[in-house]
């Protein structure tokens, strides 16, 4: 990791911002690294039944805090590659609707953005309901446009792999637009899903959201059918 950063920091063009937070990034993986195999011998080894969990308790400090600075790292490097991403994915389509017009290719690149655009507003830390009904309202006409495109005088058809998965993914964002808005609590035994690892399985959660786009992404780069 580290190697690669250096590599890719020593390229052109430069970005002083991108290349100091993955410097940041590769810093703290190196330091949470040798910490994360100590940790996995001590317990895997159930070392802790030797020494009364001593180096347990000696360890979880130094572990929580090499988390957190990696988890922060991560957050400003992710940032920093999806303003590019971003920024790429927009160029890209201005190119299609030039060279192609506004075809089934133009139209599925346009719904992956607004999808992706959706995904942010609803997972924000502090969700705004006008962002989310516009991303909402955007994705769900980038769907429309999608499919009314598909096949259309002669143009190729998209897969129903990848329109299911289209569909899947607003059906989850309106639930959970609907549960932010409405403020509708979770049941106990959602609760228990979604701390047991099982969140996905909670109807407009989170999870299932991120679950749901993931799936979107799939069958995307597997290819939409054209």
């Amino acid at each position: 990791c580290r190697k690669n950063v250096e590599k890719a920091n020593a390229l052109e063009p430069h970005d002083a911002a991108l290349e100091a937070a993955a410097s940041a990034y590769a810093d703290a993986v190196g330091k949470l690294e040798p910490l994360l195999k100590e940790a996995d011998d001590y317990y895997s080894q159930e070392n802790y039944k030797d020494d009364r969990m001593a180096k347990g308790k000696a360890l979880h400090p130094r572990l929580v805090a090499a988390w957190d600075a990696f988890a922060d790292a991560d957050k400003k490097l992710r940032a920093g590659v999806e303003v590019i991403n971003d920024k790429r994915a927009t160029e890209r389509l201005a190119a299609i609707e030039a060279k192609e017009g506004r075809k089934v290719h133009y139209q599925v690149e346009a719904l992956m953005i607004h999808a992706k655009r959706l995904l942010h507003a609803e997972n924000a830390d502090k969700p705004d309901m006008a962002a989310i009904t516009q991303a909402l309202t955007d994705y769900e006409s980038a769907v429309k446009a999608a499919e009314d495109a598909s096949g259309k005088d002669g143009d190729a058809k998209l897969g129903s792999f990848f329109t299911g998965n289209a569909k899947s993914f607003l059906t989850t964002a309106k639930q959970l637009m609907r549960r932010i808005r409405d403020k509708v609590p979770y049941s106990q035994g959602d609760r228990m899903m979604l701390g047991g690892g099982g969140g996905w399985m909670v109807e407009g959660s989170p999870p299932r959201l991120f679950r749901d786009y993931n799936q979107l992404v799939d069958s995307y780069n597997r290819g939409v059918g054209i």
